[in-house]
């Protein structure tokens, strides 16, 4: 099992009009990381987020047109593997999570070989808007009783993934509702989910999720996951042991 280490993980940040913060995150990670390991996919902000990643000369996906959180973390991903890291961090842009805390997803890889490691908000009322405090209880719960396992913050944006993993994975969704359904996918891999305490920090920025559209989108890859793939899954099986036998019997015959 493959140790995350400074050396092999990258850091991938999803960037979307986010300029009053993205100077000041840029500058704290790259204490912790060279340029070279540092990918921002910029969808397509209107802001000058895209200059503020080539002032820094990082690796750069630039997208024409929005195409969504989930998407740009897709291809983060894909430049990842390509460059050949094992691990990847994931950290949003607008500075609600502290680069000084990566050392603590590490140690923690380290120590327990988790193949995804989930930032944990504080869901008290005092650090947490009502509505987030809601709607992340509501879906934290929701994807625990499918995984299996106790899901403490689905919704966290601060991850560590093993890449190795996710280079098998064939993904449906493109916006926010993608952090659940890849929570879902390494679950169905019996992957090891571990979890790590964050500061819980809200900033005045603009949010860029709908509440009542997301909650619909993150039941709709529920269904999807757990019921239509499952089915699918199951009778592709119940196919190929048919195929198996149809064969078996043919050369008996023969």
């Amino acid at each position: 099992m493959k140790k995350a280490k400074w050396e092999n993980t990258a850091v991938i940040i999803p960037v979307f009009n986010a300029r009053e913060h993205l100077d000041e995150l840029i500058s704290r990670i790259l204490k912790f990381f060279p340029k070279e390991q540092i990918f921002a996919i910029n969808d397509a902000s209107t802001d000058n987020s895209k200059e503020i990643c080539k002032k820094y000369d990082l690796n750069l996906i630039d997208f024409p047109v929005n195409s969504g959180k989930g998407f740009a973390l897709q291809k983060g991903f894909q430049a990842a593997i390509l460059t050949n890291f094992d691990f990847a961090f994931v950290i949003d842009s607008d500075l609600q999570h502290e680069p000084e805390e990566f050392p603590n997803f590490l140690k923690l890889q380290n120590e327990f070989d988790y193949d995804l490691i989930i930032g944990k908000r504080d869901f008290s009322y005092d650090q947490m808007p009502f509505l987030r405090v809601f709607s992340n209880s509501i879906t934290s719960g929701i994807v625990s009783f499918f995984t299996g396992q106790k899901i403490e913050d689905s919704q966290s944006g601060f991850r560590l993934y093993n890449l190795n993993i996710i280079k098998d994975f064939k993904f449906r969704t493109r916006r926010y509702q993608f952090e659940t359904e890849i929570i879902l996918k390494f679950s169905e891999k019996n992957a090891k989910i571990g979890f790590v305490p964050i500061k819980t920090i809200y900033n005045d920025e603009v949010s860029h999720i709908s509440h009542l559209r997301d909650i619909i989108y993150f039941l709709d890859v529920i269904f999807y996951e757990r019921f239509l793939m499952k089915s699918s899954r199951k009778y592709r099986k119940e196919s190929r042991r048919k195929k198996r036998r149809k064969k078996i019997i043919n050369s008996l015959r023969s």
